[in-house]
């Protein structure tokens, strides 16, 4: 069984979208409405996903955090992660499932890194932090902060997420890494446009990314 969670912040004008051309590759649609103020929880319940809602912003991290209880608490195998804003496409999900059935245990879709489709200062950070977590993970990392990602419901049951924000990403790498679940890449479309924009902040989390990894460096999984 595999369950879609997309957390989502005033994404009203972008979800339904997004929801009716996920339902087409998975069994179910979760929408953690993380406190938009916006109509974004009718909106993808009309749209046929079922939404949890948060009062208050807890961030992107704790988001998933409530998707991933529900997904093992409903019994749900696998996970597919997409974002609400557009940036990633549904209709490559079949591509990110037919990878994992390879025996993987996290797929990742890793982006083009071409100054045609991403900001120059986003390839700079994305390529400088997927060399550092290739070095940690000791496996090639092609894109440590896409997280568009589907995977095992066993990897989130074995390890305990600590992260805020987008930090999540980049943890779930090298915990699973270092955990011995096997990560996998395929390339996926780089979606920028005006109404499909990075959160992002372009100083302070790239700061935030290695922080996390220089201090992920000496992580153990627990037994």
């Amino acid at each position: 069984m595999l369950i879609a969670i997309i957390p989502a912040k005033d994404e009203a004008h972008n979800i339904k979208d997004v929801i009716i051309k996920t339902k087409q590759y998975v069994d179910f649609v979760l929408v953690i409405d993380d406190g938009s103020v916006d109509d974004t929880k009718s909106v993808a319940e009309s749209a046929g996903a079922f939404v949890i809602r948060n009062e208050v912003n807890l961030g992107k991290a704790d988001a998933l955090k409530i998707g991933f209880k529900y997904a093992i608490d409903n019994g749900f195998d696998t996970i597919a992660l997409l974002d609400a804003d557009g940036q990633h496409d549904p209709n490559e999900l079949p591509k990110l499932m037919n990878k994992l059935s390879e025996g993987y245990d996290i797929v990742v879709g890793a982006r083009k890194f071409s100054p045609l489709v991403m900001p120059p200062l986003r390839i700079f950070a994305n390529s400088f932090s997927s060399f550092l977590v290739s070095l940690i993970c000791h496996t090639k990392i092609l894109d440590s902060q896409s997280g568009y990602r589907v995977l095992r419901t066993d990897v989130v049951k074995k390890i305990t997420f600590e992260t805020k924000r987008y930090q999540l990403d980049t943890e779930m790498l090298i915990k699973a890494a270092k955990c011995g679940f096997k990560i996998g890449f395929v390339e996926i479309n780089t979606i920028y446009t005006e109404r499909a924009k990075s959160k992002i902040n372009q100083i302070i989390d790239p700061l935030k990314f290695l922080f996390v990894t220089l201090r992920l460096v000496f992580y153990r999984c627990k037994k």
